[in-house]
């Protein structure tokens, strides 16, 4: 393992490494969208009953797909705008942010839902195998290329643990939004 994030140091920069960002979530996405519409409609009961605030959500497969093509083209564009930021740069936080939050999905909801009801779920896959690793690796590589330091770490994924759910719901609901056509 270690020759080859040697061979990933040596091979790309930093910047470069930045651009996996939204290839490692579309994959993850793109394998949400081939599961998720079923699973959800098979398991809405499951769902609602744990969700953390008592309310009526809407799931539909055009919803899903929707909030699911949303959260595939805002990290996009989040990577376009913050990319040439140069270190220390708010611009390069904004999209360490953005790593932060990918991170915090890998255990909530998709390890945690495996886990409760040790079954697969919508993503897991792509969570534990690319999200997980790369999240790990570009954090290492940020702290040890100077790009972030360890208190800036530490408050990054405080700010995610916040903005997270609002931002997931937010989704949620522009997507159920256009489903219905405006």
């Amino acid at each position: 393992m270690n020759r080859m994030l040697q061979s990933i140091d040596r091979s790309l920069t930093f910047k470069q490494v930045l651009w996996l960002v939204p290839v490692v979530l579309t994959l993850h996405n793109i394998e949400e969208a081939l599961t998720m519409p079923s699973w959800v409609m098979q398991n809405l009961p499951f769902i609602e009953s744990n969700l953390p605030f008592d309310i009526r959500i809407q799931f539909t497969p055009s919803q899903l797909l929707l909030s699911l093509g949303i959260a595939t083209v805002v990290p996009v564009v989040v990577t376009l705008l913050c990319i040439n930021g140069e270190k220390k740069s708010q611009r390069l936080y904004f999209l360490f942010l953005l790593q932060a939050i990918i991170l915090i999905n890998v255990f909530v909801p998709h390890i945690a839902v495996s886990l409760r009801i040790l079954n697969y779920n919508p993503g897991v896959l792509t969570a534990v195998c690319f999200n997980l690793p790369f999240s790990l690796y570009l954090f290492r590589r940020a702290y040890r290329e100077d790009y972030l330091a360890r208190r800036e770490i530490a408050s990054l994924f405080l700010v995610a643990f916040v903005v997270y759910p609002p931002i997931a719901w937010t989704i949620h609901l522009v997507g159920e939004w256009i489903a219905k056509g405006y």
